[in-house]
């Protein structure tokens, strides 16, 4: 009797994912760095079933037409695209084709149902650092805000925070560079009366600002500064001695260190800090296509969460995604962390890590 046929093995479909980036013109540097990350993150965790394809933002035709051409190559997530200028293109490109899009944008306001910004947001870095100093009877509060979009945005998150945490805002300065030194004069008159410094500054602005407060006389010895995660950055404490012993938010950056060595050994340059999101964004996606999810809204707000690069996180069905914080001293050497992030979202033991074993 003949042997019957040995039936060949059904390949499993390709799942796929879109990630939109700036590949081309200005910010094309940036845009390959998150790349090669979200590439790292396929190599990490991918099953040969999933399929990351990357379109450029930046050329003809703009964000609107990469997410036309995602359409076009059938893709079931969107990844991106990386500013928030073309997130409105690229959702109703999206929502037409009912497809759930990660924008990695910080502007939380183009969360929506199905839109998960996955940016580092700046309002829980401030009500964790303010409720932490609060914690630890800080009582009087002031700040000094830039006159800008994030200077506004931040700076209404602090006076809520104040509030919240039963303390008291005694000093709220809002400056242009032309009218810095009358405010922080003005700071200086009531300076024995301030336990906490909001600063939320950065880059040369920031170099400025702290000059012009320790000529004034406001010491870091008597009043606490407080930042945001702009601080997250290598060397602060060493280029600006008058912020050590300053306390910022910011996920913890243990995990980030493996991905930063690992990334230096294969491109001979660090990542900029925004590397991470593409590579945890891209390894969610992995992770729902090996576990044969679909990439709807009850897979991806799994309310246990992810554990990334930048910790622990979960997508909330509102667009907005929750992330655990750290509380961060800089000293001259580094970043001491004083209260470490929250490792789950009590809720259930389980929660997929988004990584190579072992992390």
């Amino acid at each position: 009797m003949p042997m019957a046929p040995i039936p060949k093995a059904i390949p499993k479909e390709k799942i796929k994912a879109a990630i939109l980036l700036p590949l081309t013109g200005p910010h094309a540097a940036l845009g390959r760095a998150m790349l090669n990350a979200a590439e790292q993150a396929v190599f990490d965790v991918a099953d040969a079933n999933f399929e990351l394809q990357s379109y450029d933002t930046a050329a003809v035709g703009g964000a609107q037409a990469a997410a036309q051409a995602v359409i076009d190559g059938g893709p079931q997530l969107i990844i991106g695209p990386l500013f928030a200028s073309d997130v409105p293109s690229v959702k109703l490109v999206a929502q037409i084709h009912g497809l759930s899009m990660m924008p990695l944008s910080t502007d939380t306001t183009l969360a929506d149902q199905g839109v998960y910004v996955m940016g580092l947001a700046p309002e829980p870095q401030v009500e964790r650092v303010v409720a932490f100093a609060a914690a630890h009877g800080l009582r009087k509060f002031a700040a000094l805000v830039p006159a800008t979009p994030y200077g506004a945005l931040v700076g209404e998150v602090f006076r809520r925070a104040v509030a919240q945490n039963g303390g008291q805002l005694v000093a709220f300065e809002i400056f242009e560079p032309q009218t810095l030194e009358a405010k922080v004069q003005k700071l200086a008159v009531q300076k024995d009366s301030i336990d906490a410094l909001f600063l939320p500054e950065s880059g040369p602005s920031l170099s400025v600002l702290v000059n012009a407060l320790s000529t004034a006389g406001i010491s870091p010895s008597r009043t606490r500064v407080l930042g945001t995660g702009i601080w997250d950055v290598p060397g602060l404490g060493r280029s600006q001695p008058f912020l050590i012993g300053a306390w910022y938010a910011a996920p913890d950056s243990m995990l980030r260190r493996n991905f930063i060595t690992r990334y230096v050994a294969s491109y001979n340059r660090e990542p900029p800090r925004l590397a991470t999101l593409a590579y945890d964004a891209t390894a969610l996606a992995a992770i729902l296509a090996k576990q044969g999810s679909r990439y709807d809204e009850p897979s991806l707000t799994n309310p246990n969460g992810f554990a990334g690069l930048d910790g622990i996180f979960r997508l909330k069905p509102s667009g907005k995604v929750e992330r655990a914080m750290a509380i961060n001293e800089l000293a001259q050497d580094g970043v001491r962390v004083i209260d470490p992030a929250p490792t789950t979202f009590v809720l259930s033991p389980f929660r997929e890590n988004l990584g190579p074993s072992g992390r």
